[in-house]
């Protein structure tokens, strides 16, 4: 994100992606019937039956919903993975534009094994409604249900913890009460977005500014807030003051959360104004990241080595980078190889010099 450039409007939309969604099921209450016209794919399952029997995810999705088609593949990983302990059920509602049962068929039967579990059709939108409230919105969206029946997990099941989540509940080393306490957490932070989004409106931008810390106390790593308070520092460079106070108290009292720090580092690297760039926080925020990560996380890692680069500590950034490429694999493997060159260019050039 290039703070330079941005407009406070982003402030809205910040915080209607953050805005708590229509009351549907939540954790720790009992999963709704399915209730399914037809049958695509797989067996008929009746959760109130099954539920004792194995773990089921219900997942909501659609034949136009781009971010649903990119979950399949991890669907059907799962599925494969944890086999017979697992059901997962793909439910969609059809509807006669974009979504009709013969699009519905038709499109599965593409997928072919790609999509290799439990599909099915709602029945008039009575599934998703009961799970997700009256006014659904935002798919793909899953409800991972456990052996008694209630939910213990919900989310996109884009989300790399739904695996942990699944694994954890099949072993039954899952902590249902923490999962509770942290969507109440979620839900109080959409309705304080909720709020703050009024206040902004009204151009009331003290009381948007506070709020915004007051979120980082409840979530310290929330990246929407975070980002939000750095615009908001872009557009109105004489808090520089408050902002550094800010960032340093909130270093001190968060030093141990590595998603924490690496988001607030991040997101000061990430200010184009290089007049408006605190590099010795930056840094601080950094190395914080990397020690409570026990020097085992990538992007902490990477972090620490990007803030180390920006103050021309070369020598740090190279041998901090060699770390995460050592760490990384797949596409990330490639991205960090070329983020070492490019220091170790640099390191190069300064010794020419």
């Amino acid at each position: 994100m290039s703070f330079g450039r941005i407009c406070m409007t982003v402030l809205v939309a910040g915080f209607l992606a953050a805005a708590p969604a229509q009351a549907g099921v939540s954790i720790g209450e009992t999963a709704p019937s399915l209730k399914i016209k037809d049958w695509v794919r797989g067996s008929p399952v009746d959760l109130d039956k099954d539920a004792s029997k194995r773990i089921h995810v219900v997942e909501f999705w659609a034949t136009w919903c781009p971010p649903c088609k990119a979950s399949i593949p991890l669907l059907t990983q799962y599925q494969k993975k944890f086999g017979k302990e697992l059901v997962i059920i793909g439910v969609t509602d059809p509807d006669p534009y974009r979504n009709s049962p013969t699009d519905i068929k038709q499109f599965v039967k593409e997928q072919g094994a790609n999509m290799d579990y439990t599909v099915a059709m709602d029945d008039r939108g009575a599934t998703i409604t009961a799970y997700m409230g009256e006014d659904a919105v935002g798919i793909p969206q899953a409800f991972v249900v456990g052996k008694d029946g209630k939910v213990v997990w919900l989310g996109s099941p884009l989300d790399p913890a739904m695996e942990k989540v699944v694994g954890d509940v099949i072993a039954g080393t899952y902590d249902v009460a923490s999962a509770k306490a942290a969507a109440r957490r979620e839900e109080e932070i959409g309705r304080r977005f909720a709020a703050l989004d009024r206040a902004y409106q009204l151009g009331q931008m003290d009381t948007v500014w506070n709020g915004l810390v007051e979120i980082t106390e409840l979530d310290p790593g929330n990246t929407t807030a975070i980002e939000l308070m750095a615009t908001i520092y872009v557009s109105e460079p004489d808090k520089r003051g408050e902002v550094r106070k800010w960032a340093d108290n909130h270093i001190d009292k968060f030093a141990g959360n590595a998603l924490a720090m690496t988001t607030l580092a991040i997101t000061l690297c990430r200010i184009d104004d290089l007049a408006l760039r605190m590099p010795d926080v930056a840094l601080k925020a950094a190395k914080a990241a990397y020690e409570a990560s026990k020097q085992n996380d990538l992007h902490a890692i990477e972090i620490y080595a990007r803030a180390s680069y920006e103050i021309g500590a070369l020598d740090r950034a190279v041998s901090l980078q060699e770390q995460a490429v050592a760490l990384a694999k797949g596409e990330e493997k490639d991205v960090s190889q070329n983020v070492l060159k490019f220091y170790n260019l640099c390191k190069k050039l300064q010794s020419t010099q």
